[in-house]
């Protein structure tokens, strides 16, 4: 058996054990919570007591991966020697707990219903970027309806993602609902198993230990691997960044900066894929750093001139009918302001520190998108991670990259009900406390380095 499967494998088994535990809270459910568990996929939403205790199913079994995870990263560190081929073993692993979390009988998130719908819309002729009159009816739309109880939001995707929903539907709507979101579930599931195969094909002439702590890093997330499980369209665009990252990698530049643009028509966070390989560029040799931010924007360009038309009414529809409720992160916490202004200056130091060729930059950019989301959901991490991953190391590296996972609280006000304001502090303070203290220990060096600099 590979090495590295062994020292990685408690990740996924973490994972069945949770399923296994949730099965058993589900088996004592309320019968209050009867229509909700008849759907195809139950949501944990407004549940009160039954649904924190299963919420803390999920909190211990994304710790317990974490811990575990931990562990085999410093057996890596500190071990011997890994082998050169980690990619096939990670990949397994990383299989392994994606069925074990889509074992599991219960979700915290609807978002793969809304996909459904918006499949469904778009095949029947509809607009799924507009909202949906309470006349129009299909069984995909009526469930959708059901999880949020009453109008569901508008689509705030991309036009491509909004092809391959209706391609999704059309072909397995005969089979029933409950074919249609387990489609959803496995496309996103495959998509991320198939990018940390293209990403380990990209670190391939990285030395063997490096390499083998990228892809765990990445492929191991406990949020990343609940997020795809769960069916966030996140997995797409994830698959879609590092195929272009290969490209990018394989010598041709400027095509993957282009193509990395190009993913921001399946989602917005695309753009920022973009802007990291200009930055990355930036950081290179003189001569290609031009044409890769040229390339990079040229495809970000082209994306927004196809996704702004269908979006920007869409988002005016949300910002209409939407509340701003920040919960259970930096803004939660804090408030917006104070939220935006961390944010800016994690934004000013990062730029500072690309420009002074500094991978930690990355970190800082990372850390300023936590701040900034007004709710830090878990399906956010996998395309924070890949930020986090990009600094090399350092402290607010690890605290990004494990706020990324301590962002599974978000998920508590979801599954109890609306939280009273004192716990709903706790719960931020909780998620948002690694980002706190990677941000203060890395702040910290910074003054200790300027002030034993030789003047």
């Amino acid at each position: 058996m590979n090495a590295t499967f062994r020292r990685f494998v408690p990740v996924a088994v973490t994972f069945a054990a949770g399923a296994l535990a949730e099965r058993a809270v589900l088996a004592r459910a309320p019968h209050a919570l009867a229509r909700d568990l008849a759907q195809p996929l139950p949501v944990a939403t407004a549940w009160h007591a039954y649904g924190t205790l299963c919420f803390g199913v999920l909190a211990a079994t994304v710790a317990a991966a974490a811990l575990a995870l931990g562990g085999a990263v410093l057996a890596t560190l500190h071990g011997a020697a890994v082998p050169g081929r980690v990619g096939p073993a990670l990949v397994t692993v990383a299989a392994l707990a994606l069925a074990s979390a889509l074992a599991w009988p219960v979700a915290f998130s609807s978002d793969v219903y809304a996909y459904a719908a918006y499949g469904a819309l778009a095949g029947a002729g509809s607009d799924p970027y507009a909202p949906v009159g309470a006349g129009v009816h299909g069984a995909l739309i009526d469930l959708a309806r059901y999880q949020w109880g009453g109008p569901f939001p508008p689509c705030v995707y991309g036009p491509l993602f909004v092809a391959l929903a209706r391609g999704v539907v059309a072909l397995t709507a005969p089979a029933g609902p409950a074919a249609v979101l387990r489609a959803f579930r496995l496309a996103a599931v495959l998509a991320f198993l198939g990018s940390v195969a293209l990403l380990a094909r990209a670190l391939g002439a990285v030395e063997p230990r490096r390499r083998t702590l990228a892809v765990a890093a990445y492929a191991l997330n406990p949020a990343s691997l609940w997020a795809a499980a769960e069916g966030h369209n996140d997995a797409l665009l994830l698959a879609a960044a590092a195929g272009a990252f290969v490209v990018t990698r394989g010598g041709r530049h400027r095509t993957g900066a282009a193509a990395l643009g190009l993913t921001a028509l399946l989602k917005a966070p695309g753009a920022l894929f973009a802007a990291a390989i200009a930055l990355d560029a930036a950081l290179g040799r003189r001569p290609r750093r031009f044409d890769v931010a040229i390339a990079a924007a040229g495809g970000t360009l082209v994306a927004a001139a196809l996704c702004l038309p269908p979006l920007v009414p869409a988002l005016r529809a949300v910002g209409s009918h939407g509340r701003y409720a920040p919960q259970v992160s930096v803004q939660g916490l804090c408030g917006p302001g104070v939220a935006a202004g961390i944010a800016l200056l994690c934004v000013a130091t990062g730029s500072v520190r690309l420009a002074r060729r500094h991978r930690d930059g990355f970190a800082w950019l990372a850390a300023a998108a936590l701040a900034a989301l007004p709710n830090g959901y878990p399906w956010y991490a996998p395309w924070l991670v890949p930020l986090a991953l990009a600094a090399g190391g350092g402290p607010l590296a690890v605290g990004t990259y494990v706020a990324t996972i301590s962002a599974t609280m978000r998920y508590l006000p979801d599954a109890a009900g609306e939280l009273p304001q004192q716990t709903a502090r706790v719960a931020a303070a909780v998620a948002t406390l690694p980002l706190w203290l990677g941000i203060a220990v890395a702040a910290a060096r910074t003054v200790r380095k300027k002030a034993v600099a030789p003047s």
